[in-house]
């Protein structure tokens, strides 16, 4: 069965409209952390949900349909809130856009509020692609000869086929071991427990 799947338009730098745009078509529900409903305009698509404390989403364009989700909580960031709400939707799969630029402590909290999430398959689209893999064996669509790097979050034991630097049964802590890798053939990736960063330069085009 096919995972159900939400954009999600966070309120950063956009760099890739076209990947954007590619996700729009492909998920099932686009939903905009608050300001990133200013990214949803640009694009000219009307996303479903627009949640957040909105102390940053446009005031003159509210289109019709849409549903604004309020939530005033500042312990947790309108990501947070995002994420949240694609997992009562029923989404197993996330595409996040506009996660960074802006300010730098936002941009690193993106990422560890995406580590922290439970239950979600996580695909950040900004100027390349950035999965989240959890535990189980994964065919990576990284073509021969390609750059790609993991990262783990923050470790894992993993099994790494196909790539210049294979790696057998390891344990991957946070820190430069998997930075700088290339595809030998087909790419292959288990992970036998944590979760790691595949991260490549291939925009993502649906």
């Amino acid at each position: 069965m096919k995972l159900k799947s939400a954009l999600i338009l966070l309120n950063g730098e956009l760099r890739d409209p076209r990947a954007a745009r590619a996700a729009a078509r492909a998920a099932d529900w686009l939903i905009c952390a608050d300001g990133g409903a200013r990214h949803a305009a640009a694009l000219s698509l009307t996303p479903d949900f627009v949640v957040g404390d909105m102390d940053s989403s446009p005031r003159r364009s509210r289109p019709a349909g849409v549903v604004f989700v309020i939530d005033g909580d500042q312990s947790r960031s309108d990501f947070d809130k995002a994420l949240e709400l694609a997992r009562r939707l029923g989404a197993g799969k996330v595409f996040v856009a506009a996660a960074r630029g802006g300010s730098l402590d936002h941009e690193l909290v993106n990422i560890g509020v995406l580590e922290k999430a439970q239950g979600l398959d996580a695909l950040v689209i900004d100027g390349g692609t950035a999965r989240l893999l959890g535990p189980g064996r994964h065919r990576l669509p990284i073509k021969k000869g390609a750059r790609f790097s993991l990262l783990a979050a923050p470790s894992a034991r993993l099994t790494l086929e196909g790539a210049t630097f294979s790696l057998k049964n390891e344990l991957l802590r946070r820190g430069s071991r998997g930075l700088g890798n290339r595809a030998a053939g087909a790419v292959r990736l288990t992970v036998r427990e944590g979760k790691v960063w595949v991260i490549d330069a291939e925009p993502f085009r649906g």
